[in-house]
């Protein structure tokens, strides 16, 4: 069976209709929502900001504490453009020192089941991308 097939298999008919419309066209023109959507979250940290926020509301050190090796410069910038992007909504409360916590919007929800087929790819393939990561 070749991947086409294979793939066909696994996608709903509206999944592999929008596909096929999608493939049509060319992947990297600025018109393409495809392309729009990969430039949003297709960086090294979004994702992985998104993941920790699917869990609950957080605040600015409860993200540092979970992603330990993202820098304070990396995490501010990802969750300035999650938020521009309209993906997470920052509350500041009028406290001293202030209190600012980080959650999901609806939009950003909307990505918790493709998100969540990610990490279950990831958990299916570990040994390949464990011996990916190595090279």
């Amino acid at each position: 069976m070749n991947n086409n097939n294979q793939l066909s298999l696994l996608l709903n008919d509206n999944t592999q209709s929008i596909i096929d419309r999608i493939i049509k066209k060319p992947l990297f023109d600025e018109t393409c929502i495809f392309s729009l959507a990969a430039r949003l979250l297709g960086d090294k940290w979004t994702i992985i900001v998104l993941v920790a926020l699917m869990e609950k509301t957080k605040r600015y050190g409860e993200l540092q504490k979970q992603i330990p090796t993202i820098s304070p410069k990396m995490l501010v910038q990802t969750l300035k453009n999650l938020e521009r992007a309209g993906l997470v909504n920052r509350k500041i409360y009028p406290e001293v020192p202030p209190r600012v916590e980080y959650k999901l919007t609806d939009f950003g929800h909307s990505l918790i089941p493709v998100v969540s087929l990610l990490c279950e790819w990831s958990v299916e393939h570990e040994a390949k991308l464990r011996k990916w990561s190595k090279k």
